[in-house]
């Protein structure tokens, strides 16, 4: 009998253990829901997304809405995020082995009035859009509303958002690095190496943001004189590639990425581009685009090993102690690598000045 009572209260509490860990009755909604990682960092203007929330066994369909954000010092500043902006968005699925030209791109855009940030009402990921541009920068966090069949969770500051600022069209050190060197005049034989890396001593580099629309990319060479080159002169050239019978004959540059919206004038090279990040995928050599100058337009200035430049100091031409004269009239192309992607919509100019070369 003793024994008998021993297994009937065994069982009794196998059983209220059990009890205790399961989910049940009609629908459950969790106390724990939250977030894999709990902060979110958004560079302004650039698509971001968070991990999806942690339902820990929430029955499905979920509701969820952010109620309020909070600044660092806890003010409610619900009314900055709610503010709408335009948002290019896609209105059909983008393909692109299919759709390789600005027209085809922009077929399946719109531009819709949305909030700088928005919460997915099924799964919770915060998701974050090019309206950002527009908000402050700072340290916030959020308060969500998770609702289901079961009844309705507030989870406060679940999520701390941290909002900071970024370049909005990359070069080095984020995307690449300049390069500059020299090819045997009208070949693809690559001829001395004048500097590789960050801190290029031979490049000063000026990006403008124009304006918030249109998306285009306004790209000027000039010479350590400020005499601009003239692409539509062939001042400005495509590089060829090496090896015999290469394919594709020349390296990447911008022409490739945009070849519909592609132009030159006498002294930019000018393209349009449809969405960013743009580039959006590399064609095999990162995000550089390579060009030649050829040797009948310039003066090239011949240097000493200049391998590395963590100073950042500028070539200084006659003056500097690497300056070695010049190269032999007619021997050399110039050859230039420049790394680019953009990252937040909007009308840019690139011009970047070369201390070693002068134009004829």
């Amino acid at each position: 009998m003793k024994k008998l009572k021993q297994i009937i209260s065994f069982s009794i509490i196998v059983t209220l253990f059990f009890s205790a860990c399961t989910k049940y009755g009609k629908g459950f909604i969790s106390p724990y829901l939250q977030y894999a990682v709990n902060q979110i960092t958004i560079t302004r203007g650039r698509i971001v997304s968070s991990y999806s929330l942690n339902t820990d066994g929430s029955d499905i369909p979920l509701q969820v809405k952010w109620t309020h954000i909070y600044d660092s010092s806890g003010k409610i500043v619900d009314s900055i995020f709610k503010k709408e902006y335009p948002v290019p968005v896609w209105t059909a699925v983008y393909d692109p082995n299919v759709d390789k030209t600005y027209a085809a791109i922009m077929a399946k855009r719109t531009i819709k009035n949305m909030p700088p940030i928005v919460v997915n009402e099924h799964n919770g990921t915060i998701e974050a859009n090019p309206g950002t541009l527009y908000l402050p920068l700072g340290t916030y966090t959020m308060d969500l509303e998770v609702s289901n069949s079961a009844g309705t969770q507030q989870l406060k500051n679940i999520m701390k958002i941290v909002i900071k600022d970024g370049k909005s069209f990359e070069t080095t050190p984020e995307t690449g690095a300049y390069s500059i060197g020299t090819l045997l005049a009208n070949t693809a034989t690559g001829g001395p190496l004048l500097f590789n890396g960050n801190n290029n001593p031979f490049v000063v580099e000026t990006i403008t943001r124009l304006a918030d629309t249109p998306n285009v990319i306004i790209v000027r060479v000039q010479d350590k004189n400020g005499v601009v080159l003239n692409p539509k002169n062939n001042e400005i050239m495509k590089r060829p590639n090496s090896g015999l019978n290469p394919n594709p004959p020349y390296l990447q540059n911008l022409q490739d990425y945009a070849p519909d919206t592609y132009r030159v004038t006498d002294t930019a090279m000018v393209l349009n581009f449809p969405l960013v990040p743009f580039p959006i995928a590399s064609l095999g050599n990162g995000y550089n685009m390579y060009y030649r100058l050829p040797t009948q337009n310039i003066i090239i200035d011949s240097t000493s090993s200049w391998s590395t430049n963590a100073a950042g100091n500028y070539y200084a031409g006659t003056s500097d102690s690497h300056y070695k004269g010049v190269f032999k009239d007619g021997r050399y192309d110039y050859s230039l690598r420049m790394p680019m992607r953009v990252q937040v919509p909007g009308a840019y100019e690139l011009n970047l000045k070369l201390l070693n070369v002068a134009h004829k």
